[in-house]
């Protein structure tokens, strides 16, 4: 081989590496995008065919670190069930800061609870009205109960309760008849305790009127 041919076969060898590395680079995005919703499904059928949670841990794991929503939401359940409560709030909070209605309201009940974070009902209150605000009706639902109770900082208000109710059963949430109940029933529990009331303070009125 005279020295054209050499240096032709030098060039093709130097053509060619650059043109696997430009390849490999741009199916890096593609694979890397590919990676998490892999690793979800794999994690998601370990553990709900399989019923192997330490299996589908490690690939929930991954995706839920690389941002999967769904992975972030199916880990922290996983980890709230085994009772790695902080564990667990950190994965909720990472679905919730993505605006995940589900994930703000998971969050919401652990600050609500004081599992693996400060009892907190305030900030329980604002991850609630956060998903409240995008239509989330088991959050409606959750601040109609706050306010057939007076909890969270509402006030007691039944009106405000039953008007709530009734947007999310309207919507087609229908465990918000059973809030629709709760209201008849306060509100008959209440009614009847003004009653007595009234009565017995009648009854003492009685000897001073005689």
């Amino acid at each position: 081989m005279d020295e054209v041919d050499v240096d032709m076969e030098n060039q093709r060898h130097r053509i060619r590496f650059p043109g696997v590395l430009l390849a490999l680079v741009l199916a890096w995005p593609v694979a890397a995008l590919a990676d998490p919703e892999a690793d979800y499904q794999e994690g998601f059928k370990a553990y709900r065919e399989r019923s192997d949670i330490v299996g589908a841990m490690p690939p929930l794991r991954r995706a839920a670190d690389a941002g999967h929503v769904e992975a972030q939401l199916l880990l922290g359940f996983i980890l709230d069930w085994s009772e790695e409560n902080e564990e667990a709030v950190v994965y909720y909070r990472m679905a919730a800061e993505t605006g995940e209605p589900r994930g703000q309201m998971e969050l919401a009940r652990m600050y609500l609870s004081g599992e693996g974070v400060d009892k907190d009902p305030t900030m329980a209150r604002e991850w609630i009205e956060k998903a409240q605000a995008q239509g989330h009706h088991p959050a409606t639902v959750q601040v109609a109960y706050a306010h057939l109770n007076g909890a969270m900082g509402y006030p007691k208000d039944f009106a405000q309760a039953r008007a709530l109710f009734q947007q999310a059963l309207d919507a087609g949430h229908e465990q918000a008849r059973s809030g629709l109940a709760a209201v008849d029933r306060a509100e008959a529990a209440e009614k009847a305790a003004a009653e007595r009331a009234a009565a017995a303070e009648a009854q003492q009125a009685k000897p001073a009127a005689q």
